[in-house]
């Protein structure tokens, strides 16, 4: 018979303790019988591989021992050795990457939805690395070059990858101002700093357009305007006096 697709059917392909018992293993895929069945004739076999024989051989079961046709109406449900294997020792399926875990093997599919010995791969696109999983949180949290950390200026989720990249560009960076007045200024403020608050930014005179050529400091130019106009209405009001 050609080999079976263990996918899809089968028996328990465990790593058990101890050989097992030809009563336990099912002839067909030569693992340790899952959901067995008994046969008229007395043998055992996999529900699985028993419907794969149906469905080969167009609706009609063979026994695979000794090729007798079956009666479907007196094939039952062999739930006393269902429970003897269920109860089997077994070795964990990563043992060989050095768990030391046993047990039966109806709690194996519980240890290894936890174990620490199992290859998983690094969920962080596009990662490819596999580790331990007791090795991967490390690596997903603090080695791998494709997780998500935030900048430090802008808070933005990016690639520990782009970090630095993306900090030297970041609009939210802090820059010395470029006229030099002493503050920092967010990259993506610095034009409206210099346009409306820089101490060091040079406003041309309100009267440029009639020729003053005087030019002042942002940071003087409302006190100069100030004290201005208070001294021109002082010498109006002088000349009214007059």
């Amino acid at each position: 018979m050609e080999s079976l697709d263990q996918e899809n059917f089968g028996g328990y392909d465990a790593y058990f303790i101890n050989e097992l018992l030809n009563e336990h293993e099912c002839p067909v895929c030569k693992m340790a019988l899952r959901e067995p069945i008994q046969t008229q004739c007395g043998h055992r076999l996999c529900l699985s591989c028993a419907n794969e024989i149906r469905k080969r051989n167009k609706g009609v079961l063979v026994c695979p021992l000794d090729n007798s046709i079956l009666n479907s109406s007196k094939i039952f449900a062999d739930v006393a050795i269902e429970r003897v294997i269920m109860q089997l020792k077994v070795k964990c399926s990563y043992f060989s990457n050095g768990c030391e875990w046993t047990g039966e093997l109806k709690i194996l599919n519980d240890h290894l939805g936890s174990c620490e010995y199992q290859t998983l791969k690094c969920s962080n696109i596009p990662c490819s690395t596999s580790l331990l999983r007791k090795k991967l949180k490390e690596h997903m949290e603090k080695l791998c070059i494709y997780r998500l950390v935030s900048c430090q200026y802008c808070k933005q989720k990016i690639m520990f990858s782009e970090k630095k990249i993306h900090e030297e560009n970041c609009e939210c960076l802090p820059l010395c101002c470029v006229n030099q007045c002493g503050m920092k200024i967010m990259r993506k403020e610095m034009s409206s700093h210099i346009t409306d608050s820089c101490a060091n930014t040079i406003i041309p005179c309100q009267y440029l357009n009639i020729g003053c050529k005087l030019k002042i400091y942002f940071e003087k130019h409302k006190t100069f305007w100030q004290s201005l106009n208070e001294s021109l209405f002082f010498t109006n009001w002088l000349s009214l006096l007059v």
